[in-house]
């Protein structure tokens, strides 16, 4: 009964966090008070989430081998060295740990090729844009282009110095739907993108996306991290304007789809703008016990795979 103390709390664990929290934190009211601790929250979900899953799959399949997980990996490594194939598993093992194997390998491929494909994607939209807009002076030198489409629409590329310098990229329909206030509240917002490099933060939740999308949790944790990267640009923006400007601009071109803008790109678009203007209009409190409580419970998620399986060695 001991051995399968660690794969049945890691299993629980797992589909907690895959399941119903995903689902309750999604619709939490807190987060639009405290987006950057809960940005950190949805990490811890999301990592300690696919660490459990992997850990229940490979401790059930070595629980046979010896009474902790531990003696068990070093019996099986001990059954590997003598030339027992098998590492001593009886067949029903031996195929669940291949599968848990077979699954961490395609979790670990799913970041590299996601973060390739994302950067494909904006070195080809970035030559293309080099090509076919025009400098718009009221950005950042070089960073600023505009393209000539009647949708509003205003997205960012991250990059680096150089031949792949970021760019922000206005239509000519967003130029003609807002006035200098407007444009350079939006202009802030994306820069407030490009400097906190959210491209960097939403990878992981492209890569499990890609890798799970089976599961209900690892969707709702990308759509909600990428409401809160908004929001938390918003925030930085507002130091530069006036909430009641960034509000107004996102009202204006708020309506176009997030289509419009490429792959790997950071856009200003539909995604939750009824909420984000009314979080400009009327700030909601901000709250240290919230922020406080989040970072805590992050790195108990954190920290609680480790734990459960140092409990019983």
């Amino acid at each position: 009964m001991r051995t399968f103390i660690v794969p049945l709390l890691l299993t629980l664990l797992a589909g907690a966090l895959l399941g119903p929290i995903p689902s309750i934190l999604e619709r939490a009211e807190w987060p639009r008070r405290e987006p950057r601790a809960a940005l950190v929250l949805w990490q811890a979900v999301g990592l300690t989430g696919g660490v459990s899953l992997l850990g229940a799959a490979i401790t059930m399949a070595l629980a046979p081998l010896a009474d902790s997980p531990w003696r068990a990996l070093i019996a099986y490594l001990d059954n590997l060295a003598t030339g027992d194939l098998t590492g001593g598993l009886q067949p029903t093992h031996l195929v669940l740990l291949i599968l848990a194997a077979s699954i961490t390998v395609w979790l670990a491929g799913a970041m590299p090729v996601t973060i390739w494909r994302t950067w494909q994607a904006r070195r080809r939209h970035r030559d293309l844009v080099g090509l076919v807009s025009r400098p718009w002076p009221a950005a950042r030198p070089g960073h600023g282009h505009v393209l000539e489409h009647p949708v509003a629409a205003v997205y960012c590329l991250p990059g680096r110095v150089g031949r792949g310098a970021p760019r922000v990229i206005f239509t000519t329909g967003a130029l003609s739907s807002l006035d200098d206030d407007e444009l350079a509240a939006v202009l802030a917002h994306e820069h407030a993108h490009l400097a906190e490099r959210h491209d960097l933060v939403v990878l992981p939740f492209l890569a499990w996306v890609s890798a799970l999308p089976w599961f209900p949790g690892v969707r709702r944790a990308r759509s909600s991290v990428a409401t809160l990267l908004e929001m938390v640009a918003d925030d930085r923006a507002v130091l530069r304007t006036t909430p009641a400007t960034l509000a107004s601009a996102l009202a204006r071109i708020g309506s176009a789809t997030p289509s419009a803008a490429p792959a790997g790109a950071l856009a200003v678009d539909g995604r939750g703008v009824l909420e984000r203007v009314r979080r400009l209009l009327e700030p909601p409190r901000r709250s240290r016990s919230w922020r406080l409580s989040a970072y805590a419970l992050a790195a108990a998620l954190v920290a609680a795979p480790v734990a459960t399986v140092l409990s019983i060695f």
